[in-house]
């Protein structure tokens, strides 16, 4: 299962190019029926050039990745930096588009008498910013008092001095898009152009989007309930993301009822919406298929460094047993066993544990009696004939094992190597056993050769790890794997487990395999894993280039449709 970031990345690029496409449409609408004027008006520029640049903005906003997932952007914060300064100024001059425009006044009807009770209807791009005729100018005396408070006061420009441009522009931008919603909203309700109050709604959406977007300001927030709240996909994502849609869907009603009216913007529009959803699918599965593919290559190269650990395992059972032997052929270790002194024992392996790195030396006699204990001397004369390790060492067989002990937090895990004591005619007069703790230094070589995390399960309870606690010095032994797919798969099957789960509380990529004893029983499990983030991020450049090709691509496909929708529309005429 791919990473649920992957999936955030997708939405979040999708819904933005859905909002560049709607406002696309707005621009066009009312650049369409600026061309259809005469003479052209200077004032309309401003507003559909300003809906040209949000749609712009739009486009660049989809081509900003989530580094915290995806890694460092190819051009570092520039997009995003970009993708602001554009939505500010498609804002500034849709603002001064809409106070430069005089409001169409209310027709005055006292003293007339209505013919019909349906209103007339309004042609549609006429109706967006109709020029202003001498039939529709206002009464004398109202004529002061409509101007007066058709003008909003927007201090845009003051709110910036003495403060970082930069920095400034993500505090304008809730700013703006509540301007432009009241401008319009002042239009609809106090002129005749009640058929703008979506826009106003859609502007309203639109100023909850960009007031939620400032909650990416507080991801460096080290208060883990305020993290949790803004970080990346988190909740207050997923209402921006909602918020923008919603507001995508407000307007885009409302512009395509417009659009519908004439042959070619109709055409034009599909035309450009099924290349969107074209690039869209296409850029969405490319990405997939990538990302699916990175996970499966790391998913085997997890496996081989799985091998690698057990591998590791196997030489420290090899090097831990060669030690014991040397004990077990040691002349007067041999002597003092045969005669049961454990003063020369102590005498005669002083120097093992510290010279071998050895966690423990145990010797026995030929009926299983405690001779000494190396690591504790004066603890002896206890019998172990039960052992199994021991009684297959005084029957003759060297073997060695990996076993769990019961320690202070956590179960420890142990290699165990057992020989046999044999005196010059070959008869056991004892057996040797040499202990090695597999402890979090282990786990930490494997990491510092691998740069993955490893850890050893004495069943399903971790005895050593990389993990650390969040005060980055405790390990977190002790810890039980509940996942019952693990269990099953690795403990009770002696299966390998590969796959993505959650281990203490992040999403990796994991491989288990049995940690099996020298009767084949499993008694534990190696884990050595990653975390699924780092797919995204090995993905990510290419992730990212694929969006903005896709962007620009999309931008040159507008003038072929334009063109064919236009010939079209010709050879039906």
């Amino acid at each position: 299962m791919l990473p649920l970031q992957f999936f955030g990345q997708n939405v979040h690029f999708a819904v933005s190019l859905f909002a560049a496409l709607v406002f696309f449409a707005v621009f066009w609408l009312y650049f369409d029926a600026w061309l259809s004027r005469k003479p052209h008006s200077k004032r309309d520029i401003f507003i559909w050039s300003g809906f040209l640049v949000l749609c712009l903005s739009f486009v660049v906003e989809s081509t900003v990745v989530e580094v915290s997932y995806l890694g460092e952007s190819i051009f570092g914060d520039i997009s995003e930096k970009l993708a602001n300064w554009l939505g500010l100024a498609g804002f500034a001059l849709i603002i001064v588009g809409q106070l430069v425009q005089p409001l169409q006044p209310k027709p005055l009807t006292t003293g007339l008498q209505l013919e019909s009770e349906e209103p007339e209807e309004l042609e549609p791009a006429a109706s967006v910013e109709p020029e202003k005729s001498p039939e529709q100018t206002p009464h004398p005396e109202k004529k002061p008092k409509k101007r007066a408070k058709t003008k909003v006061k927007v201090k845009t420009a003051p709110a910036v001095v003495g403060v970082n441009f930069t920095s400034a522009v993500a505090y304008l931008l809730p700013a703006g898009a509540l301007t432009v919603a009241l401008l319009y909203w002042h239009r609809a309700g106090r002129g005749l152009e009640r058929h703008l109050r979506p826009v106003a709604v859609s502007f309203g959406l639109l100023f909850i989007y960009e007031l939620l977007s400032l909650a990416e300001l507080w991801r460096d927030s080290r208060n883990p309930e305020v993290f949790d709240l803004v970080k990346a996909f988190g909740p207050i994502w997923i209402a921006t993301v909602v918020a923008l849609v919603v507001s995508s869907v407000v307007l885009g009603r409302w512009v395509w009822q417009y659009l519908t009216e004439r042959f070619i913007s109709q055409l034009f529009m599909i035309f450009t919406t099924v290349t969107l959803i074209i690039f869209l699918v296409t850029t969405v599965s490319f990405t997939f298929l990538l990302t699916r593919s990175v996970q499966k290559q790391t998913l085997d190269n997890l496996k081989v460094a799985a091998n690698v650990l057990d591998y590791a395992l196997s030489a420290k059972k090899a090097e831990t047993r060669a030690n014991v032997e040397t004990v077990a052929s040691n002349t007067q270790i041999i002597q003092a066993a045969a005669a049961k002194n454990h003063q020369s024992l102590v005498s005669a392996s002083r120097n093992f544990l510290e010279a071998k790195s050895q966690s423990s030396l145990l010797i026995t006699s030929a009926s299983g009696q405690v001779l000494l204990r190396a690591e504790d001397p004066d603890r002896w004369g206890d019998s172990l004939s039960s052992d199994n390790l021991i009684r297959q060492a005084l029957a003759g067989q060297a073997i060695s094992s990996v076993v769990s002990q019961e320690g202070a937090i956590a179960p420890m895990m142990l290699i165990k190597s057992a020989v046999p004591i044999r005196d010059s005619g070959g008869s056991i007069v004892g057996a040797a056993v040499a202990g090695l703790v597999i402890d979090n230094g282990f786990a930490d070589g494997i990491k510092k050769s691998t740069g993955l995390d490893s850890a050893l399960y004495s069943e399903n309870t971790l005895s050593a790890t990389t993990f650390l606690a969040p005060d980055g010095h405790t390990r977190l032994t002790g810890v039980k794997e509940n996942s019952s797919a693990v269990k099953k798969t690795v403990l009770d099957d002696s299966q390998t487990f590969q796959g993505a789960l959650n281990i203490l509380n992040r999403p990796y990529l994991a491989v288990f395999t049995p940690l099996k004893d020298a009767s084949g029983t499993t008694v534990g499990m190696l884990f050595i894993g990653q975390p699924q983030t780092s797919v995204l991020q090995t993905a990510g450049r290419s992730v990212q280039l694929t969006f903005m090709v896709a962007a620009v691509l999309l931008i040159l496909s507008i003038i072929p449709a334009y063109l064919i929708s236009r010939h079209l529309t010709r050879q039906l005429e």
